[in-house]
């Protein structure tokens, strides 16, 4: 009689928990699944950036990293004046790709502010674009993304302003930024 009443307690309790997960009452689930990613170099990848070879001082500026079997683009200048501003006019070169391999994904870029403010709009790094009325637009932060179709290129200006900047004690604030975090997101293309 105990086996019959053990037996009719789990068949109850099995019910209970099936009407609780049947009706949609839980917050979350795992499983698993194969995936498979591949990652390109610059040059093949949805999103390309390179070195514009036709802008002047960008060969100094721009070069490439290709010891990890993927191209990392390197920023360096080690030789720029004290308490000035200097603009490498559309030196870096930055492509949407994905027309090219069919997805044809439109996309937003922007770069990432630097928490200690290093890189941002008029910041000691900042970047900017043609805005197509004869200036230039930041594309660091957020709020400031630059739309790009697919195979559309955008000519990057790179601007290192360092007036403002301590340098007559040996370090400025160009020392402390190691990394830029470019941003690409896929938006919507209705």
């Amino acid at each position: 009689m105990k086996r019959r009443v053990v037996l009719a307690g789990i068949g109850t309790a099995s019910i209970g928990v099936g009407a609780a997960f049947g009706s949609g009452a839980f917050t979350s689930i795992e499983a698993d699944r194969d995936v498979t990613l591949n990652v390109d170099n610059d040059d093949n990848a949805q999103i390309i950036f390179k070195r514009n070879s036709d802008a002047v001082g960008a060969e100094r500026l721009i070069g490439t990293d290709e010891s990890n079997a993927v191209n990392v683009i390197e920023f360096s200048q080690s030789d720029l004046n004290e308490q000035s501003k200097t603009s490498f006019k559309e030196a870096l070169v930055i492509e949407n790709n994905t027309g090219e391999n069919g997805d044809s994904l439109k996309v937003d870029l922007f770069v990432k502010e630097d928490q200690d403010g290093g890189i941002s709009d008029g910041g000691v790094l900042d970047f900017r674009i043609d805005d197509g009325n004869d200036s230039t637009v930041s594309i660091v932060g957020e709020s400031n993304k630059s739309p790009l179709d697919d195979t559309e290129t955008e000519q990057i200006d790179i601007i290192v302003d360092l007036r403002d900047d301590g340098t007559n004690d040996g370090t400025n604030d160009l020392d402390d930024i190691s990394q830029v975090t470019f941003v690409v997101e896929a938006v919507d293309s209705n």
